[in-house]
């Protein structure tokens, strides 16, 4: 007989129809984790089916003291598993049902008790039911300390219930122990984001821009977001010339009111503040400033509109011709005055263009030279390949393609790192439906290993296709973008009248893992030094730490686990 519960590591992921015995080597029952953190670990579950073809469950995690979160785990349909050059770091090179999803959950059920004509019949009460398949395990998600409270420090002990709803009785019990270490992961000073698109929020929810409903769809979106460790927000000033055609308009959400008389440019923030003042109260911290210029390029001005909405700059408008730059300069000077006023001009980043090429490195470089002395004081941060952009001291703070990172790491850049999602990376971390857990996870001990800034991508819920053409429903289609598994969303629509309207994935928990490594380690640092702390890496993980290293199976959670009980030690 199958074990009914099985528990292993946030880094596994269950593919349908997976062997039992694969299982075994995985089962852990054991896991640690700093006093302000937050721990996911997954209860495998399997009921007898002897009964008939399934028999309905309900699971239960009980411990005092401990914050808890549950999440059902679904899978999505992808088309394409994208492993396009046989790399490593996939769970799977071919099309199929994949774990990704998080439906919430209760992590304590109650179970209601109906009497029936023969018999009493039991349900859970407002929640997710548990799916149960005939032959195979699924997936229960468990987050200890979800919203990274500060807990007591200690050991304790997580039961895990498992009863039927046939018969109301207990049909197994299993034991996860849990050590809290008594210290704290210090404060996250790298940024971390993930551009959201307003556009996409209306587009999918049907709701109009910058309405009361919009806010509240708004405002679960970046909370989740918070909650999993984004501390910074693309702020759509102009509407952000990002994945569209030359030529083109995608729907405009500018925040910023422009009217113009007699010949003075005139600026209304109103709109810009209550947008802040909800990114605020949802817990973050930077803001990054919508790019200046055209994307591919800065050659022009972005699509920018009036208080009537009519266009009064865009792809035919020269960057740098007089008629946009008075604009420009004039605009700058009164959105630094507004951010002064509302206290987040220590908070700001500034984008030229993205991802430009050598090709158009004249017109960035006239670009960047023509609004320097009015952003000399701030960070320019742009997404790119090109060293010579650093090296021409165009860019203070490149964000660079993670493959390039020695590159920048030896003129000694202080630079972010980026990657598209797009399975061209050729071993480098990237978070594809299809990747291994460690090849998401593996970021945050690169970005220890060259002391990155931050983390940028572009894509939190951008769902629609190349260029922003149509729109799809990442439950049912998310290979929507280029055939591409998950490269452009990290988080799930969840629509009707709900208390949430966004379900996260397990690569966003594995994303939220990943800085709060980055964390640890600076801690560890604190007290033995940073060689010792990448010899310690190394030495667990008998690999070198560069931006090629894609650990295998578990190894990431045994790394975090050595380096806890080496925090744990040097109190």
């Amino acid at each position: 007989m199958k074990q009914p519960i099985i528990t292993v590591s946030s880094q596994y992921k269950h593919l349908p129809g997976t062997p039992e015995t694969d299982l075994s080597a995985r089962e852990i029952k054991h896991g640690s984790a700093l006093r302000n953190e937050s721990f996911s670990f997954q209860v495998l579950y399997r009921a007898d089916c002897n009964n008939g073809p399934s028999h309905p469950i309900s699971i239960s995690l009980l411990c005092d003291g401990l914050p808890m979160e549950a999440y059902r785990v679904d899978t999505v349909p992808v088309t394409q598993a994208a492993n396009l050059f046989d790399e490593p770091g996939y769970v799977g090179n071919h099309p199929g049902l994949y774990p990704d999803i998080l439906s919430v959950r209760p992590a304590q059920c109650k179970i209601e008790t109906v009497q029936g004509s023969s018999g009493n019949n039991y349900f859970e009460t407002n929640t997710k039911n548990l799916l149960n398949a005939l032959e195979d395990y699924q997936s229960l998600w468990i987050t200890v300390n979800p919203n990274s409270e500060v807990l007591d420090g200690g050991n304790y002990s997580i039961k895990i219930r498992m009863t039927s709803l046939l018969s109301g009785e207990i049909m197994e019990e299993a034991v996860f122990s849990f050590e809290i270490i008594e210290a704290l992961l210090p404060e996250q000073k790298a940024y971390y984001t993930n551009w959201i698109y307003e556009d996409s929020l209306c587009d999918s929810f049907g709701v109009d821009l910058y309405s009361k409903e919009f806010y509240q769809i708004f405002d679960d979106y970046v909370s989740n977001a918070v909650k999993h460790r984004q501390n910074t927000l693309l702020l759509p000033a102009f509407t952000p010339p990002l994945d569209t055609p030359v030529g083109k308009e995608r729907r405009n959400v500018q925040l910023v009111m422009i009217s113009k008389h007699d010949n003075v440019w005139h600026f209304g923030f109103d709109k810009m503040k209550e947008f802040i003042d909800h990114a605020k109260s949802c817990g973050i911290r930077y803001f990054e400033h919508s790019h200046l210029f055209s994307q591919w390029g800065a050659e022009h001005a972005p699509n920018i509109y009036d208080t009537e909405n009519n266009r009064i700059f865009g792809a035919e408008t020269d960057a740098t011709g007089e008629e946009y730059q008075t604009f420009l300069h004039a605009y700058l000077k009164a959105f630094l005055r507004f951010a002064k006023e509302i206290k987040i001009e220590d908070a700001l980043v500034f984008h030229i263009s993205d991802e430009p090429a050598m090709k158009h490195f004249d017109a960035y470089k006239s670009a960047v030279e023509s609004v320097k002395d009015i952003l000399s004081d701030y960070p320019l941060a742009d997404a790119l390949s090109h060293m010579e952009y650093y090296r021409e001291g165009l860019v203070k703070q490149p964000v660079a393609f993670i493959d390039r990172a020695e590159e920048f790491e030896a003129v000694g850049a202080p630079f972010w790192v980026y990657y598209t999602g797009g399975p061209h990376h050729r071993r480098a971390t990237n978070r594809l439906i299809t990747n291994s857990a460690a090849r998401t996870r593996v970021l945050g001990l690169q970005m220890y290993r060259y002391n990155a800034l931050g983390f940028l991508h572009w894509g939190y819920n951008y769902y629609y296709d190349r260029l922003s053409n149509g729109l799809f429903e990442p439950r049912s289609n998310p290979c929507g973008y280029k055939q591409y598994p998950g490269a452009a969303h990290l988080v799930y629509p969840v629509y009707g009248n709900t208390e949430c309207h966004v379900a996260p994935s397990i690569r966003e928990k594995h994303m939220a893992e990943a800085i709060d490594d980055l964390r640890a380690l600076r801690l560890l640092e604190q007290s033995i030094g940073r060689e010792k702390v990448l010899a310690l890496c190394e030495d667990i993980l008998q690999a070198q730490i560069n931006n090629k290293l894609i650990p295998a199976g578990d190894q990431l959670y045994t790394l975090r686990e050595k380096v806890n009980q080496a925090i744990k030690f040097h109190l």
